[in-house]
């Protein structure tokens, strides 16, 4: 038992590099991709975090057709909202101006933002509420001990150090749900086996607080 225990620490460290790795030509490819529509916006003066709040006026029409029962309204306009997620970052780092706030605003306008589109399908009644209730909550949970390693381990120029954590968990549930958007219903599956990963994280996080 012990074995497994200590081995499971080593497969989030796996993962941790992959995603690094990943990270990193992410913000590379952003970097080459987007610097015409990333200097337009630093002519306009406009600042990263407002384009974090900008992104909540395009929750307003995923409520309102969640309500009408119009997936494919919810299917545009969250697919807007999560395309103007790839901007903030990459702007700040255009201004050299990154910093723990911005990192925190946009890690709980995110994890809003998730938490309505779960609560909406929830709602509909198109899969184990049970199951998407408990993924919100650990995602939460997940996030909670990964600011509270990050405190401890990593010095904020803020009051809070936040910033997305393994957020391939995340990524997987809005492909699955923008799946069933299209018409492919695999939620039950998939999230089953996305809360034991998180369940997993979350003994993780708490293995490398017990470390420090």
């Amino acid at each position: 038992m012990t074995q497994g225990w200590q081995f499971a620490p080593v497969k989030y460290m796996i993962l941790n590099d992959w995603y690094e790795q990943y990270k990193k030509f992410s913000i590379g490819w952003r970097s080459k991709y987007f610097q015409p529509v990333l200097k337009l916006l630093a002519d306009l003066k406009i600042t990263p975090d407002q384009i974090t709040f900008f992104r909540l006026i395009f929750l307003v029409p995923v409520i309102y057709y969640f309500y009408w029962l119009n997936l494919r309204g919810v299917l545009i306009f969250y697919l807007i909202f999560w395309f103007l997620d790839l901007f903030d970052g990459a702007l700040a780092r255009y201004l050299r101006a990154e910093n723990d706030k911005g990192r925190f605003l946009d890690t709980i306008i995110d994890n809003f933002a998730y938490g309505v589109l779960i609560v909406g399908f929830i709602s509909m009644d198109i899969a184990w509420g049970w199951l998407l209730a408990f993924n919100i909550l650990a995602e939460i949970s997940v996030q909670v001990l990964a600011i509270i390693q990050k405190q401890r381990t990593k010095p904020s120029d803020w009051l809070i150090k936040a910033e997305a954590n393994l957020p391939y968990f995340k990524t997987i549930s809005h492909l699955t749900l923008i799946f069933y958007l299209l018409g492919h219903n695999y939620i039950n599956s998939v999230f089953l086996c996305l809360n034991f990963g998180l369940v997993l994280t979350f003994f993780y996080y708490l293995w490398l607080i017990k470390q420090e």
